[in-house]
């Protein structure tokens, strides 16, 4: 980016004031400060920046606009490394957050090119975080561990302490979820207990709680499991929340020999499917959580 005029160096202060708030979920705020950081803009750099900032925000908050339609020229148009690498990601992140898998894959590829030909390696572990995300969710557990711990050896190289340890948090909540996953309990569990006190997205809260829940029922802890799963549905923010801690719960109850909780679990399960009238006999007849992905 070229030196700055001061007007653009306010714009500039405007785009870093709304990322913090992207950060917070405070989205509202956040894009309002995008819109007046983009009318301030008189540098074509930085009001892409800005453009691609913004997209970031609304893609997060499930909303769209001419900024998130621009992201694919501003990729093609690859000024610089780093808009090129931030465009591909936003991308990714779209394309993950419409569970399609194949193009996030493709754009997360495009993205970790990027930090390589830049030499970043922050950059290279953001991607690869994203992208052990989507193998998760396409069920590729293996390739979704082996990207989150490449991750995490690239956290020593982030300067700011505080940057690190909000990095090193999201890449351990991922990686032991997943250990969850291939049966590595023990791990996994270790692994959340170890970061939950740092989570610092809203949204993030719920799922460690549920999934310490989902670990403690493997091992049939089912005490341990119904206190961690009734914190993850007090703090559950999406219907994707609520109803894998209900389905948890239920499960939890169930085994504990509690049919009467499990009842009311379930039925909260089926306000979300009322398509499925028989859906609480078959919750109490089949356990689902060899099939079941908890960030789906």
């Amino acid at each position: 980016m070229t030196m700055l005029s001061a007007i653009d160096m306010r714009a500039d202060e405007m785009r870093q004031q709304a990322l913090v708030h992207a950060r917070a979920e405070e989205f509202d705020r956040a894009l309002a400060l995008y819109d007046e950081a983009l009318a301030l803009a008189q540098d074509d750099e930085l009001a892409e920046l800005i453009t691609i900032n913004k997209a970031d925000a609304l893609i997060a908050a499930g909303r769209t606009g001419e900024e998130v339609q621009a992201l694919t020229s501003i990729l093609m148009r690859r000024r610089n490394p780093h808009h090129t690498f931030l465009a591909a990601y936003a991308l990714m992140f779209k394309h993950r957050t419409q569970n399609d898998t194949r193009r996030a894959i493709v754009f997360g590829e495009t993205a970790l090119r990027a930090s390589g030909e830049a030499e970043q390696p922050f950059w290279r572990l953001a991607a690869l975080n994203d992208l052990g995300i989507i193998y998760e969710i396409d069920s590729q557990f293996e390739k979704a561990i082996a990207s989150f711990e490449e991750a995490l050896t690239l956290t020593g190289a982030i300067e700011d302490a505080a940057e690190r340890r909000f990095s090193e948090t999201a890449i351990l909540q991922n990686l032991g979820y997943n250990k969850l996953l291939v049966g590595e309990t023990a791990a996994g569990l270790e692994i959340i207990h170890s970061i939950i006190d740092r989570v610092e997205v809203p949204s993030s809260l719920p799922d460690s709680y549920i999934d310490l829940c989902y670990g403690y029922l493997a091992l049939k802890q089912f005490d341990t499991a119904r206190h961690y799963g009734e914190i993850g549905l007090e703090l559950a923010r999406e219907p994707r929340q609520l109803r894998n801690a209900h389905y948890l719960l239920g499960e939890a109850a169930y085994e504990s020999g509690d049919i009467e909780r499990a009842e009311y679990h379930f039925d909260e399960i089926g306000r979300f499917y009322p398509e499925f009238k028989n859906l609480k006999n078959i919750l109490f007849a089949l356990d689902l959580r060899g099939i079941v992905n908890l960030r789906l």
